[in-house]
């Protein structure tokens, strides 16, 4: 009996042990969630980024026939558009309809053409990935799946034209064209990030439509602590 005893009382002690940690991991969860719960409450929400950077170099040594024209993507699926946001030094922008789609076009009438670089950044509502577009070619798939990819490579669309015809050792003109949208942040959650991107040369003494390369990338957005 005394024996019996003493293995209920080792028996007790055992369960009243493991209770007792049973709460205390409870507890510690309980306040881990408040915690988490209490951090989400206090981190202001940022808002889905829309950028937009275009460089065009090599354009400072071609001659200008009359008029010169430079087009280049623009970033949207949907009907709207980035407008008069991007100006550069020497050109007149606008978005003009071409046989592709919409495009943003760069103007100027001086003798010779300035390199172009600007960028423009807003905060927006719309979360919807984009691409840069007019979009020739993409791997089998329409716009709208394609771009919910992790990635990949399809064909977009650049357009020169009014410059004389280089010589033949002239360098060639760089567009390096980035689209980056979402990235945005509600309390602890932020969004998936996409960007868009062109960076490949063009012959100088090109006339009118160039098919050019373009990667487009998302990196997966998740708890940010």
């Amino acid at each position: 009996m005394p024996e019996s005893g003493e293995k209920m009382g080792k028996d007790r002690r055992k369960t009243g042990k493991t209770i007792l940690n049973l709460l205390i991991a409870v507890g510690f969860l309980a306040v881990v969630v408040f915690l988490l719960f209490l951090a989400a409450g206090s981190v202001e929400t940022t808002m889905p980024n829309n950028s937009y950077a275009i460089k065009i170099t090599g354009l400072s040594d071609l001659v200008v026939n009359g008029t010169a024209t430079v087009m280049v993507p623009v970033p949207a699926i949907s009907e709207e558009m980035l407008t008069g946001r991007h100006q550069a030094f020497g050109w007149q922008t606008a978005v003009r309809e071409t046989p592709y789609g919409r495009m943003l076009a760069f103007t100027t009438t001086g003798s010779y053409a300035p390199d172009i670089s600007v960028s423009s950044g807003e905060f927006e509502k719309r979360e919807e990935p984009r691409l840069l577009v007019p979009v020739l070619a993409t791997p089998d798939m329409n716009i709208e799946e394609f771009s919910r990819l992790p990635g990949g490579t399809y064909t977009s669309v650049v357009f020169l034209d009014g410059f004389v015809p280089p010589s033949e050792d002239a360098a060639p003109v760089r567009f390096t064209l980035e689209y980056r949208g979402g990235g945005g942040m509600k309390h602890l959650v932020k969004e998936d990030t996409w960007t868009a991107t062109v960076d490949t040369t063009v012959p100088g003494a090109a006339s009118g439509f160039v098919p050019v390369p373009a990667e487009y990338q998302v990196v997966a957005g998740g708890i940010r602590f």
